[in-house]
């Protein structure tokens, strides 16, 4: 789908066209979206360009969009709304949707309200999390400096640095307006440009997903002698997108066989937090006499 739409971009600005959107900044963005099926008006002929979106569709549009799926996530049990979300039913329209986005980065809150609509800010954290999740994005140092900096909420100010840095939203004399709903337009805008960043990066790869919580995880144990007597365990998740993944010892349990298992829990980043897009390698060590075969257990 991200291959073709610049080819729709040239050849369908008057074709599929909705009576509303002539003259609008995103018109053949729009037309190129729609064609691809990634948006769809409110009828055959009108698209509502200054329309607001609210948070199920705006899901709705970066899942599709962005391919996101659970095609390389383990679960132990058929993911479902309600596991994540107090008031998306399992039998809504954009449940599968929901499911799709906070399983792909996108920062969505349990307590997420479905049909409220979007600011510019929470679009493009929604946006930004979910672009960091599919490829494997790398940030600059250069800070853009906005007339309104101020009024962006602190844990979106990352992702609207980045999003304006990378061309993917653009600023209105030298604002961001973070408060302002995002239009339907807009949202298109920010979305199409994204998928044109993706193509046009192409050494970015995709981003390996880690495992659901709940589903197993391979955690990796080394043992380096301190001392003829005392071993340093060290386990390890291998190398992860960002700090918010950590691990942690819980116990150790010793038995009379020479066996001490080592018992552990894992931390997953919070669904409403965006973290810096750094790679790290949570780990967490312990000590134990060489006296004593070491294995790890899940806690």
């Amino acid at each position: 789908m991200i291959l073709v739409l610049g080819v729709m971009l040239v050849y369908s600005q008057s074709v599929f066209a909705f009576s509303d959107i002539q003259g609008d900044p995103a018109e053949a963005k729009i037309i190129a979206l729609q064609k691809a099926g990634i948006i769809s008006g409110m009828d055959d002929k009108t698209f509502d360009p200054k329309g607001k979106v609210t948070i199920a569709s705006g899901v709705q549009m970066l899942v599709k969009g962005l391919d996101l799926n659970l095609d390389r996530i383990r679960f132990i049990k058929e993911p479902k709304a309600s596991d994540s979300f107090d008031y998306v039913p399992d039998d809504a329209w954009f449940a599968p949707f929901m499911i799709a986005a906070i399983h792909n980065g996108i920062p969505l809150a349990r307590e997420v309200q479905p049909q409220n609509t979007l600011t510019r800010e929470a679009f493009a954290a929604y946006l930004f999390g979910a672009l960091t999740t599919k490829v494997n994005y790398v940030s600059t140092m250069i800070w853009v400096e906005m007339k309104d900096q101020d009024e962006i909420s602190k844990d979106k100010t990352i992702a609207v640095q980045e999003l304006v840095k990378s061309k993917i939203a653009s600023l209105e004399n030298g604002s961001f307006r973070p408060k302002a709903e995002i239009t339907r337009s807009e949202a298109a805008d920010m979305l199409y440009n994204t998928i044109q960043f993706i193509k046009d990066h192409p050494n970015l790869g995709e981003q390996p997903i880690a495992p659901a919580p709940g589903a197993s995880e391979e955690v990796n144990v080394t043992s380096v002698a301190v001392n003829a007597e005392v071993n340093k365990i060290v386990l390890s998740r291998g190398t992860k997108p960002n700090a918010g993944y950590g691990i942690k010892i819980v116990g150790v349990d010793f038995t009379t066989e020479g066996q001490a298992t080592i018992r552990y829990s894992l931390q997953n980043p919070e669904p409403d937090h965006l973290y810096a897009q750094v790679l790290t390698e949570p780990k967490a060590e312990t000590y134990v006499s060489s006296a004593y075969k070491v294995t790890a257990k899940q806690q």
